[in-house]
C-alpha cells in the first residue's frame, strides 16, 4: 500500500511538471490547459450544486441547495414547483434527464418529482423515506431510484407504468448505502458495501459479483463499456481484473466520491479532499492524475457533481458555484511574465526567440515551455535569427552567438541605445534611433548616405528585397537602398494612423496601423479603414500561412481571414470581410504598443504552431488541429411578456387579450461552448418584412401591434457560425377591442355611407331649392309683366282703338279710307285678343304639367309636317312642375328648330325617362349632325346652345350635345327628380 501511494505521488508530480502534448482544443490537453470558466454567487449561480444533467431540450439542469435551476450559459433560472410542500427539502440531490424528455428530480428528503410540460409536480408512488441518492434510466426505459434511509440503501423501479420496491424477491437484501449505475449494456449495478450487485438485461434478479466494495464507493463506465469502482480501497475494475490504482481520500462528511468518464476516456473524480481530480486510467500502467482546487481557480475545493454535455463541455458543481471546462484553440503558457519584444527566428522555424522582463527566451519547435537563454533585465529590442541575436537594453547592447539553441558567446556592443533593429538578407545588423546605424564588429556606425542623417527618429526597420524599409517619425515609411531613402508614399496619404506592424507577403507589403490595414504593391497603396472594419484596430502582428490565410493580432483579438476575402476587400474597400476570431471570449488580444515601436507579435514554428505575444503573455494555436463546434444549437423561446404580464409559452401557442400593444419575447440558443458568441436572427411574420439581425441580443421587443395572428420565428448559430435554420416558433393571437372588430368597422363604414348619402341629399335639396327659387322669381317677374301689360299697354291700346273707331264712324261708308281703317281695326282686334291670351298665359299657375302633351302642342307649329315626330315615355310617368316644364319645352323647341332649319332631318325622336331620382330628356335627329368642336364652343353665333345649357344648369341639371351614330345629333339633359317632378 505504501509503495503504491509513493508511485501515485511520483506520477502526479511528473504529470504536473512535464510540458503538455501538442494537441489543440481537445480533452487530451492537460487539465490546466483546458478553458476554465466559473460562475459564483455574484454571477447568479446557486450554491451547493449536487446534481447536473443536460436535458433533451439543451438546457443544463442544476440540482442545488435552493431548488431546481436551468442554465443556458448566460442566465440561471429557478423552477418553481406547482405546489410548495413543507415536508420536502429544497436541496436536490439527484437528477435524471429521461429519454422521453421528462426530468426526474430527487430531494434530500421528500422523495421525487418530475418536470413535464414545464410543470414540476410530485411523483412519489408512496410515502417517501430517506434522501434520494441517484435516479438512473436503464436501456429498457425503466426508471431506478436509490434512497439513503439511515445509512441503508432502498431501491425502487418504475417499469411499464408500475412502481416496484426492490427487495429479496429480486435478489436484493439491502445493506449499506452505495452508488447506483445504469450500464450501456442494460445492466444495473449497485454497490452496497461490502457487496457489489448486478442485474443483467432481461434478468429478474440481482447477482453478486466476487469483488468487494468498500465505503465511500463510486461507479463509472468507460468508453469500452468496462465498469470501474472507486472507494477507500482504490480504483479498480468491477470484474476484478487489472491492478488496484491509488485514489485520493474523501473525508468530508455527507459527501461521497463521484466518478464519470468523459469522451476522451479521462476519469473525473469529485468529492475528494484535494478538490477536482482527472485521471488517465489504464490497468496496465500507473495512474496519471491532475488536480484542481480553489487555489487554482476552482469555485471551491469541495466538488460534489459532474456532467458532460453534448458538445463535450465538462461541468463541475461545487459548494460555491459552477465550473466549466471546455476545449480551447488558444493555449497560454503558464508563465505570466510580460513580453517586451516581438518574435525572432530562423527561416526553418526550429527555434523562436522573444524577450520578457527576465531576458531572452527560446521556444523550441514542438514544445510549450520557453527556456531562458540569456538572463538580462530591461531588454527592449531584439532582432536576429537562430544563430545570432542583437539586443538593446538599459544595461547595454549585446550580440549573442548561439549554437543548437544554446548561448555560446556574448559580445558587448557600443552605444547608442536603439529603439528598433533588424537583420537584413545579406546578414547585416541594422538599428535605428536618431539615424540609421549598421553593426560593424562590435560598434554601431551611421549608415551610408541618407541613412546616417538626422532626418527624423527611426522607429521602423524591416528587411525588404535588397535593402530596408525605414520608418521615420517625421517622414513616414521610406525605402533605404544603396545609401538613398525614397518615400514609399506621401506621409499624408496614409489614413490608417501610425504604422504598428509590417509584413512582406509575396509581392505585397502589408502595413498594420492603429486604425486599419494597408497593402502596397510597389505602386499603389490601398487601405482598409477601421471605420469600415472595426476589428482592424491596433494591428500588432501579421502572418501569412501556407493555407492561403492571413493571421492578425490587434486590439480586437486574434483574427484569421482568407486571402481571397482580403484580396476582394483590397480590390473594393468597404466590401464585407468575413473573419474568424480566436480567444475573443477568453479576452486574448494584442498587448499595448506603448513600448513597442514595431510589432512582430505572430510567429510560426516548424511544427505549424502559431505563437502570439498577447495581453496575457505567450500563447499558441496549433493550426493543424483547430477544434470546430459542428453542432447546431437548439433554439428555445424562453418566455413572453405582454403589457407587463408573463405568459406560458410551453405550448407554442398564446392567446393574448384585447389591448395588448407591447410584447417582449425572450429566447436563447443552447450551445454552451461560448454562449456569448451565439448569434440570433428573428422575425415576426405579420409585422416584419425581413429578418432582424439581433447579434447576441436575446430579446425581441414589439410595440403598437394591431390585433390579429402572428408567428414569431427565431434562428441561431453557435460560436463557430453553424446555424439552426429551423429555430423555434411561437404563434401569437391578439384579440381585438370592440372598435377593432370587423363588425365595428362595417358599422362605421355604413354610418359613413349614410352620412355621405344624407349630405348628398342635403346638397341636392339646396340645389333644388335654389333652382325653385330661381323659377319662382321668374314666375313672379312674369306675373308683374302680365299686370303691367294688362294695365298699361293693353288698356292703352284698347282706348286708342276706341278713338280710331270714333274717327271711322265720321267717315262716309263708301269712302276708301273708311274701308282701310275698318280693316286695320279688325287686325288690331286680333292683336289685342292675342295679347290678352299672352297675358293670360303669363298669369297661369305653377301646377303640375304633363310634359308629353305640352311638347306636342309646342312643337306642332315649328315642325308643320317638315319631319316625323316621335315622343316616347319610359318609366312611371309623373307630372312636372310648370316652370320646369316651361324650361324643358324651350330647350326642346330650340332643338326642334335646329333640326328643321339646319340639319335637314327627316325624323325627330324625343324620349322622356322618368327615373326615381333623375329625369332625363333625350332628343335625337337623323340630320347632318353637329361638328364635335362646335358642340363644345360657346361664342358669337352660337347663342342657341348657350341658352339651352344655361336653362338646364339653372335648374341644377346637366346638359350635353354631340354627334350621334351613325348620323344625326343627340342632345340630353338630366335633372334631379326633386327639381323636376311636381
Amino acid at each position: 500500500m505504501q509503495r503504491g501511494l509513493r508511485l501515485f505521488v511520483l506520477g502526479l508530480c511528473a504529470a504536473l511538471l512535464l510540458p503538455g502534448a501538442g494537441w489543440a482544443a481537445t480533452p487530451e490537453r492537460p487539465l490546466a490547459e483546458l478553458r476554465h470558466t466559473r460562475w459564483t454567487l455574484r454571477d447568479g449561480a446557486p450554491s451547493n450544486i449536487r446534481a447536473i444533467v443536460q436535458g433533451r431540450d439543451g438546457f443544463l439542469w442544476l440540482g442545488t441547495a435552493t431548488g431546481l435551476y436551468r442554465f443556458d450559459g448566460i442566465r440561471f433560472e429557478r423552477i418553481t414547483p406547482i405546489r410548495d410542500d413543507r415536508r420536502r427539502s429544497l436541496q436536490i440531490t439527484a437528477l435524471l434527464a429521461a429519454r422521453n424528455g421528462d426530468l426526474w428530480v430527487g430531494y434530500d428528503y421528500g422523495g421525487i418529482a418530475v418536470l413535464r410540460g414545464g410543470k414540476l409536480r410530485d411523483a412519489n408512488p408512496w410515502k417517501p423515506s430517506g434522501g434520494v441518492d441517484a435516479i438512473v434510466q436503464a436501456r429498457d426505459g425503466s426508471i431506478w431510484v436509490s434512497a439513503d434511509s439511515r445509512g441503508e440503501i432502498q431501491l425502487s423501479r418504475l417499469k411499464n407504468g408500475s412502481w416496484t420496491k426492490i427487495g429479496a424477491a429480486q435478489g436484493f437484501a439491502g445493506g449499506r448505502m452505495g452508488p447506483l449505475l445504469a450500464a450501456a449494456d442494460g445492466s444495473i449495478y449497485v454497490a452496497s458495501p461490502p457487496a457489489l450487485l448486478v442485474m443483467r438485461l432481461d434478468a429478474a434478479r440481482f447477482e453478486r459479483l466476487p469483488l468487494r466494495a468498500a465505503s465511500s464507493a463510486a461507479l463509472a463506465e468507460d468508453a469500452q463499456g468496462r465498469i470501474w469502482i472507486g472507494d477507500d480501497t482504490g480504483l479498480r475494475r468491477a470484474d476484478g481484473s487489472g491492478a488496484t490504482l491509488p485514489l485520493g481520500s474523501a473525508n468530508t462528511p455527507y459527501v461521497r466520491r463521484g466518478m464519470r468518464f468523459d469522451r476522451s476516456n479521462k476519469l473525473w473524480v469529485t468529492g475528494l479532499d484535494e478538490g477536482l481530480v482527472r485521471l488517465s486510467v489504464d490497468a496496465t500502467s500507473p495512474v496519471r492524475a491532475e488536480h484542481l482546487a480553489a487555489a487554482q481557480g476552482l469555485t471551491s475545493s469541495l466538488t460534489v457533481a459532474m456532467a458532460q454535455d453534448r458538445e463535450g463541455n465538462v461541468w463541475v458543481g461545487t459548494e460555491s458555484g459552477l465550473d466549466r471546462f471546455s476545449a480551447s484553440n488558444i493555449l497560454r503558457i503558464a508563465s505570466n511574465e510580460a513580453l517586451v519584444t516581438g518574435f525572432v527566428g530562423g527561416a526553418d522555424g526550429n527555434a523562436l526567440f522573444i524577450a520578457g522582463l527576465a531576458g531572452v527566451y527560446r521556444i523550441a519547435a514542438g514544445t510549450a515551455a520557453p527556456e531562458l537563454v540569456f538572463a538580462k533585465q530591461s531588454i527592449g529590442v531584439l532582432c536576429g535569427d537562430d544563430r545570432r541575436l542583437l539586443t538593446f537594453s538599459l544595461a547595454g547592447n549585446f550580440l549573442l552567438a548561439l549554437e543548437g539553441g544554446r548561448l555560446q558567446r556574448v559580445v558587448k556592443v557600443s552605444e547608442p541605445l536603439s529603439v528598433v533593429c533588424a537583420l537584413d538578407r545579406q546578414g547585416n545588423f541594422w538599428s535605428g534611433m536618431d539615424k540609421v546605424y549598421r553593426l560593424s564588429g562590435n560598434r554601431l556606425v551611421p549608415g551610408p548616405g541618407d541613412g546616417g542623417l538626422r532626418t527624423g527618429t527611426v522607429s521602423k526597420l524591416l528587411p525588404f528585397e535588397d535593402g530596408l524599409i525605414v520608418g521615420r517619425a517625421s517622414g513616414g515609411l521610406r525605402r533605404y537602398r544603396g545609401g538613398r531613402e525614397v518615400p514609399l508614399w506621401p506621409r499624408e496619404a496614409q489614413t490608417i494612423g501610425a504604422s504598428s506592424s509590417l509584413q512582406v507577403d509575396g509581392k505585397y507589403l502589408l502595413v498594420g496601423g492603429e486604425a486599419g490595414l494597408a497593402r502596397w504593391d510597389g505602386r499603389q497603396l490601398v487601405q482598409l479603414s477601421a471605420r469600415d472594419y472595426p476589428f482592424l484596430t491596433g494591428i500588432m502582428g501579421i502572418h501569412p500561412t501556407q493555407d492561403n490565410r492571413i493571421w492578425l493580432i490587434g486590439s480586437n483579438g486574434i483574427l484569421r481571414v482568407s486571402r481571397t476575402a482580403l484580396d476582394a476587400a483590397f480590390a473594393r474597400p468597404g466590401t464585407s470581410l468575413p473573419i474568424e476570431r480566436f480567444g475573443y471570449y477568453e479576452d486574448f488580444r494584442a498587448r499595448s504598443n506603448l513600448n513597442v515601436m514595431l510589432g512582430n507579435d505572430i510567429a510560426e514554428d516548424a511544427t505549424g504552431r502559431l505563437w502570439f505575444a498577447t495581453n496575457k503573455g505567450l500563447a499558441y494555436i496549433d493550426v493543424a488541429d483547430i477544434a470546430r463546434n459542428r453542432l447546431a444549437p437548439p433554439v428555445v423561446v424562453r418566455g413572453l411578456t405582454a403589457n407587463g404580464r408573463s405568459w406560458d409559452v410551453s405550448s407554442g401557442d398564446v392567446e393574448l387579450p384585447a389591448g395588448t400593444d407591447q410584447l417582449v419575447i425572450d429566447y436563447t440558443a443552447l450551445s454552451l461552448v461560448d454562449p456569448q458568441a451565439n448569434r440570433f436572427r428573428y422575425r415576426l411574420e405579420g409585422a416584419d418584412k425581413d429578418w432582424n439581425d439581433a447579434q447576441d441580443r436575446r430579446e425581441a421587443l414589439y410595440t403598437n401591434l394591431a390585433p390579429g395572428s402572428y408567428r414569431f420565428r427565431v434562428i441561431a448559430s453557435n460560436n463557430d457560425g453553424v446555424w439552426n435554420a429551423q429555430g423555434a416558433t411561437l404563434v401569437l393571437r391578439i384579440a381585438p377591442r370592440f372598435y377593432q372588430t370587423w363588425w365595428f368597422a362595417l358599422a362605421c363604414a355604413a354610418a359613413a355611407v349614410l352620412l355621405l348619402w344624407l349630405m348628398i341629399r342635403r346638397r341636392v335639396a339646396v340645389v333644388v331649392a335654389r333652382a325653385r327659387a330661381g323659377v319662382q322669381a321668374q314666375l313672379e317677374e312674369r306675373l308683374r309683366i302680365a299686370r303691367e301689360l294688362h294695365d298699361t299697354l293693353l288698356q292703352g291700346f284698347q282706348g286708342l282703338m276706341l278713338h280710331f273707331q270714333s274717327a271711322v264712324e265720321q267717315l262716309p261708308r263708301e269712302h276708301d279710307a273708311r274701308r282701310l281703317l275698318e280693316g286695320a281695326l279688325d287686325r288690331a282686334d286680333d292683336v289685342l285678343l292675342e295679347g290678352r291670351e299672352r297675358v293670360r298665359a303669363l298669369r297661369e299657375t305653377t301646377g303640375p304639367v304633363a310634359l308629353r302633351p305640352r311638347l306636342g302642342a309646342e312643337l306642332a307649329p315649328i315642325i308643320q309636317g317638315a319631319l316625323q315626330l316621335e315622343i316616347e315615355e319610359v318609366g312611371r310617368v309623373r307630372p312636372l312642375s310648370a316652370p320646369v316644364a316651361e324650361e324643358i319645352a324651350a330647350v326642346v323647341r330650340e332643338a326642334a328648330a335646329n333640326a328643321v332649319r339646319h340639319a335637314d332631318a327627316r325624323r325627330l325622336q324625343i324620349q322622356l325617362r322618368y327615373g326615381r331620382g333623375q329625369f332625363r330628356v333625350i332628343v335625337r335627329d337623323d340630320g347632318r349632325g353637329i361638328a364635335q368642336d362646335r358642340s363644345r364652343r360657346s361664342g358669337p353665333g352660337h347663342y342657341g346652345l348657350i341658352g339651352m345649357r344655361e336653362r338646364v344648369e339653372r335648374l341644377g341639371g346637366r346638359f350635353s350635345i354631340a354627334a350621334d351614330r351613325p348620323r344625326g345629333t343627340r342632345l340630353e339633359l338630366r335633372l334631379p327628380g326633386r327639381a323636376a317632378y311636381a
